[in-house]
């Protein structure tokens, strides 16, 4: 199974399912404009058998969505509130937004901006997971990244991209996180932060534009600043913006001093965390889930694969090797 066919299945698990009459046109279309956007729909072929699964997190949410039919989808206003990411599990569609068009199967990925009217013409077998992100979000998450204050109205490419695994990382934490009936936190800005550099956009010129690197006092201050809060999870942008530099400059900074960029350190330090606390630990009295909360993961799927490939074994090999405290390993 995919990745994302994973996460389809863990949003229809945990999900409230909003439609309950399959087949009636209008439940289905509230139900759609209530979880994602106003809109009018018409069904071209076959007899409607819809089925959407809703899972909020936070000021984002996750929707599994299928209608069963060729449907054709259309704005009510010529300005929305949100922006969707359409992630395809199956079938075919081409989206409209504006003057430009785009043909989605399954390993692409698009995202339909609130500013412009839109069309999205669905074939019978089209099955996807859709990211909602509201349109304050991004435009605060947009002016951050610039170093600006406000917002920023930002249009994303319509084009069918390549799934960025940044963002499904994202969206499986924020519905691990909504399972567990915890507040995502800072995870909203996380998501549309990772969208916003990983999915072409008017902003990403600016942002890939060449910046002065900071000083090494400045990316030692950052450094400091991810070391005091490992445990949780923060918008780089922040993080940036708290050292007062761009977050253009600062990755700069990360790669000069360190030869790896920010995430990617920050990812070690996580997964070093994590290995001393577990060699240290009583495993009568810790668990690797606790120990990889503690250490900012939130999916422990992703925390054990990036242990292995780091040290070569897995977390729990590495807390059985403790027993009081003390390692047995010779």
């Amino acid at each position: 199974m995919s990745r994302l066919a994973g996460i389809a299945e863990l949003v229809r698990e945990r999900g409230e399912r909003m439609v309950r009459a399959a087949d009636d046109v209008d439940e289905v279309v509230g139900a759609c404009s209530s979880a994602l956007r106003p809109h009018t729909l018409r069904v071209r072929e076959r007899r409607l058998s819809a089925r959407l699964d809703h899972l909020a997190a936070g000021s984002v949410s996750l929707n599994r969505l299928r209608y069963g039919a060729a449907v054709s989808i259309s704005e009510l206003a010529p300005e929305q509130d949100e922006f969707l990411l359409s992630l395809p599990v199956g079938g075919r569609a081409r989206f409209a937004y504006g003057a430009t068009s785009a043909v989605l199967r399954p390993g692409t990925a698009s995202v339909v901006s609130p500013y412009r009217a839109f069309r999205l013409d669905l074939d019978g077998e089209f099955d996807q997971v859709v990211l909602r992100l509201d349109r304050p979000l991004v435009e605060r998450t947009a002016a951050l990244l610039a170093g600006v204050p406000g917002t920023i109205a930002v249009q994303f490419e319509l084009r069918a991209n390549a799934v960025s695994p940044g963002v499904l990382a994202l969206a499986e934490a924020a519905i691990h996180l909504s399972g567990g009936g915890a507040r995502p936190g800072h995870l909203e800005a996380l998501l549309a932060e990772t969208l916003l550099l990983g999915h072409p956009n008017t902003l990403s010129e600016t942002l890939a534009a060449e910046a002065k690197p900071p000083s090494s006092a400045r990316v030692r201050r950052a450094m400091d600043y991810l070391l005091a809060h490992l445990p949780e999870s923060f918008s780089m942008a922040a993080v940036a913006r708290h050292c007062g530099v761009s977050l253009r400059s600062l990755q700069l900074g990360f790669r000069r001093e360190t030869g790896r960029t920010l995430s990617e350190w920050l990812r070690e330090q996580r997964l070093d965390r994590a290995r001393a606390l577990l060699a240290a630990a009583d495993p009568a009295s810790t668990t690797v889930t606790a120990t990889a909360t503690a250490c900012g993961f939130v999916h422990l799927g992703d925390f054990a694969a990036q242990f292995k490939r780091r040290f070569g074994e897995s977390p729990s090999a590495v807390l059985r090797e403790t027993d009081d405290g003390v390692s047995l390993r010779r």
